[in-house]
């Protein structure tokens, strides 16, 4: 849709051109851009030469403003593709160009207006970045798009803009370009109303997210990835149910790099399905070994992103890995985020019935941290639901939570759902979530996400360890968690 959009603005005469003129800015000082003669919307050959028109009008702009700072401002259109699907090409071109009716009636005769790839509009316009008076300027552009109804638009245009300042913020055209394009995909993120203006650390995390994309990619043929594994516990009988297995990175320059960073970079590329096989291969190699030591995990867990969810292949390679290594899927647990169920219910339906057709079990993950409806998951099959930590931290204290987790509870046994409580951290927290009625736990208060064989020293001591928790003892629930358990430690990782 971008290259198309690109000979729409050709075709129609859209071309970058200063406000103050009717003339066409060359691109050479021997090709001016109005000679261009219309072109088939099929032809693209004349895309790298509006691209280039621009940069090369914006340093003359640059140049001719002296000392003066520039403001180069980005807006994205975010809903042509929408405007297509909706209404067709028809109405994908209505939208794109009343935007740039509209945003060239709005720019100062001074300034310098473009588009770049048909969907995204360049204003370079001499203001500074700590003025008052220039910073409303900018986002009055803004506006204006935001009262296209006065245009009598059939859509109404959905923009995202970002601010990038040269000289203040760089001395480079390059950066320059790049930083306002930056700051765009930060409102966008944002869903700001409002211009953002570039900030230094939107580069930093740019470039560590480069840098972390391309360390990953070396470290799945190293050793820096493991994974760590904390228990699931009965929380009445104090049996081990299982446990879940956790990604780690821990980079040798770098250091130890959080699944909350390094994931969402990874789902952005291949070397999420990458990680998630891995993950499968290692957890159940370590599963086998603890077997061997007459050590049972009657249930191993592992997450999958949305991304490994919805790759064709995903089920297959899951039966297949099960299938390799020798393992009961009946005893392995996929959680996948109840985010993805609000996403893409058709697929998530999908996938859960895959998923259950091979014997796999699934559990709902994070539960309560979105807006899933008893609607949605009375017709899922699944086996489990997390109720998330956030519900559980302070429990023991707060009426409030606790009539809320009693309804999770209760909601999930009318599904017929096994629950488990994440994040138990304290000896109240315990008693509150056996109180509600919850099935299982996990948390620090039984043991931190370890490595494998620190969790088998785990494993070999919970025989011992179960009972400073009463787990089987005769004495009442309350005497034993308020009994001299108080001073007990957790376990390390």
């Amino acid at each position: 849709m971008r290259d198309v959009m690109v000979d729409l603005v050709l075709v129609d005469k859209f071309m970058l051109r200063s406000s103050s003129s009717e003339e066409a800015i060359p691109h050479s000082s021997h090709q001016p851009i109005a000679k261009i003669e219309p072109i088939v919307v099929q032809d693209l050959a004349f895309k790298p030469v509006v691209d280039y028109a621009f940069r090369a009008s914006l340093e003359q702009f640059l140049i001719a403003s002296g000392s003066h700072p520039v403001a180069l401002v980005w807006i994205d259109l975010l809903n042509i593709r929408r405007a297509f699907f909706c209404c067709g090409w028809n109405g994908a071109v209505d939208l794109a160009r009343r935007v740039t009716t509209m945003l060239h009636e709005a720019v100062d005769p001074e300034a310098l207006f473009g588009i770049i790839g048909g969907d995204s509009f360049l204003v370079a316009m001499k203001a500074a970045k700590n003025c008052r008076q220039s910073r409303q300027r900018i986002q009055s552009l803004v506006d204006v798009l935001a009262a296209g109804n006065k245009h009598d638009l059939a859509m109404r245009p959905e923009t995202a803009a970002g601010v990038a300042f040269f000289r203040e913020d760089t001395d480079s055209i390059e950066e320059l370009y790049r930083f306002a394009s930056l700051a765009a995909g930060r409102a966008a993120y944002l869903k700001s109303k409002t211009v953002v203006a570039f900030q230094q650390e939107m580069n930093s995390e740019i470039e560590r997210s480069y840098l972390l994309e391309v360390e990953m990619r070396k470290c799945l043929r190293s050793t820096q990835f493991s994974i760590y594994y904390q228990p699931k516990v009965d929380l009445f009988s104090g049996e081990i149910l299982g446990a879940e297995a956790l990604i780690r990175w821990k980079h040798p320059q770098l250091g130890t790099i959080t699944p909350t960073e390094f994931i969402p970079i990874a789902e952005h590329s291949d070397l999420i399905h990458q990680i998630f096989d891995f993950g499968l291969r290692t957890a159940l190699a370590d599963r086998r070994r603890w077997q061997q030591q007459g050590l049972e995990v009657p249930l191993l867990a592992l997450n999958a992103s949305a991304a490994n969810v919805r790759s064709a292949g995903f089920v297959r390679l899951i039966q297949r890995t099960l299938a390799a290594m020798e393992a009961d899927p009946n005893t392995f647990e996929l959680e996948i985020t109840e985010s993805l169920a609000i996403e893409d219910e058709a697929l998530f339906r999908k996938r859960l019935r895959q998923l259950r057709a091979i014997g796999v079990r699934v559990a709902i993950d994070d539960f309560g941290t979105r807006y899933t409806g008893f609607d949605l998951l009375k017709g899922l099959p699944l086996n489990v639901m997390k109720v998330d930590r956030c519900f559980i931290s302070g429990m023991d204290r707060s009426p409030d939570m606790q009539a809320l987790c009693r309804t999770i509870v209760a909601m999930a046994k009318q599904l017929k759902l096994n629950t488990v409580a994440e994040g138990i951290e304290e000896l109240g927290e315990l008693r509150a979530v056996r109180e509600a009625g919850c099935d299982a736990g996990q948390g620090f208060l039984f043991q931190r996400p370890v490595p494998a064989e620190e969790f088998t020293r785990f494993l070999k001591s919970w025989p011992t360890q179960r009972k400073k928790f009463g787990f089987g003892q005769s004495a009442p629930q309350e005497e034993l968690l308020t009994s001299p358990l108080a001073a007990y430690t957790p376990p390390d990782a």
